[in-house]
């Protein structure tokens, strides 16, 4: 008996010895696999915040390509520094009317030594530092990352005319200073620096979902071989891969959902539009104001894209709404609802002024021409008119009544208006 004892303690040994190594190899593995896994969301969150701040810098700049051009149109005296200023009154309000996912926001600078050192800028435009605005700004100023970020924008400017960098400010509305990643882009109309930022202290919960999962096969694990508890390890990393790819995927749609502009024709889109619409129709319950709803669309728009290539057919659509920002004041909003089919909202319109606007609107899309359509192909557009009424329950049913009036222009042989 006493020469058996060693052999049953041996293995006894051995197994505790294997589980606490095991032990010892999932903690580590489980270190290194959470880390891979935040590591992948880390850098597919980046790279999502990367394309918003991306989009959301070029689409203002497309606005103020759009209002530029507006405006020099019914003023067409008017000197540079006059554009300037009309154009900083519409981004700034613009600016600190939008609201953006994860406390990201917009600001402006303008340029006045592209050599740098102190003042070489002077903040125009900063809603999470309003009473800045107007100050000069310093190369060499020293952030709390200890980075010079200004002379780093500054360099990137000069050198691309854009730059994305990561430094650390404090948060919107907010003394709480973290690591936030930047897009800058040179405006060059006016030498502004157009930027936007967004925080990114919101990674951490997906190390922490890593570990959880983890730990869920770690009695399977130690019960295993090692062989097998390095297959099960192995394929726990492509199912944390998979997770990590899918929730990339949604986290980018999501935020494609969220763009509020139409890349082809610069129009609202509808998904925004949504939002608009919404926010009329509250101001017309609440007594603000009475909007003027207009549906249209371009007339046998098929025979365009049939007939002379889709490139012909996204130059009526852009063309369709310059046409429309013409005649239109820059607080009226347009908004691609679907294909050819477009959305305005006219504020505070009653009901003597919708003739001459209607027909405004019309004589102003008839004189599009587009080079690469024959001269006797005109573009023209049918138009259904709709006030908010008291007993609409929500703006759709404005949207209907419009929608219908649009139909009875077509009825009437297109190319005119009709009221609901």
């Amino acid at each position: 008996m006493n020469m058996s004892k060693p052999n049953v303690k041996r293995p006894i040994m051995f197994a505790l010895v294997g589980i606490v190594i095991s032990m010892l190899l999932l903690v580590v593995f489980s270190h290194v696999v959470s880390d891979i896994s935040a590591k992948m969301a880390y850098d597919a969150t980046l790279s999502v915040k990367k394309n918003m701040l991306y989009e959301y810098v070029n689409n203002l700049m497309i606005y103020l390509d759009n209002e530029s051009r507006i405006y020099m149109e019914a003023h067409p005296d008017a000197d540079e520094a006059e554009l300037e200023e009309a154009m900083l009154i519409l981004a700034r309000r613009r600016i600190y009317e939008e609201e953006h996912a994860d406390g990201a926001y917009m600001w402006i600078q303008k340029v006045l030594d592209y050599n740098g050192g102190d003042d070489y800028a002077i903040r125009l435009v900063h809603p999470n530092l309003s009473d800045t605005e107007g100050s000069y700004l310093s190369t060499n100023e020293v952030n709390q990352m200890g980075m010079k970020a200004y002379e780093t924008e500054l360099q990137g400017i000069v050198s691309d005319g854009e730059i994305f960098q990561n430094y650390a400010f404090k948060k919107l509305d907010s003394d709480v200073v973290s690591e936030k990643v930047t897009y800058a882009k040179l405006y060059e109309p006016f030498d502004w620096i157009i930027c936007m930022g967004v925080n990114l202290d919101d990674v951490d919960h997906y190390k922490l979902s890593a570990q959880e999962n983890i730990w869920k096969y770690q009695i399977v694990i130690l019960c295993s071989v090692v062989f097998a508890w390095m297959v099960l390890l192995f394929m726990f990393l492509i199912i944390i891969r998979r997770i990590g790819i899918r929730e990339y995927k949604q986290k980018n749609e999501e935020l494609k959902n969220k763009l509020n502009w139409d890349s082809l024709t610069g129009a609202n889109s509808r998904a925004y539009g949504d939002k608009l619409l919404e926010r009329e129709y509250n101001d017309f319950k609440d007594g603000k104001r009475d909007s003027l709803i207009l549906m249209l669309d371009v007339d046998h728009f098929k025979q365009f894209n049939d007939g002379y290539g889709h490139d012909i057919g996204d130059k009526v659509l852009r063309s369709f709404v310059d046409a429309i920002h013409k005649c239109t004041r820059s607080t009226d909003k347009i908004i691609r609802w679907g294909g050819d089919e477009f959305i305005v909202i006219l504020e505070n319109v009653t009901e003597e002024l919708l003739p001459t606007i209607a027909d405004k609107i019309l004589e102003s899309i008839h004189s599009i021409r587009i080079e690469g359509l024959p001269d006797n192909v005109t573009i023209t557009s049918s138009m259904g008119f709709a006030f908010f009424d008291e007993k609409d329950e929500a703006y759709k049913d404005t949207l209907a009544r419009a929608d219908e009036a649009l139909y009875r222009a077509k009825d009437a042989g297109r190319n005119n208006w009709k009221v609901a």
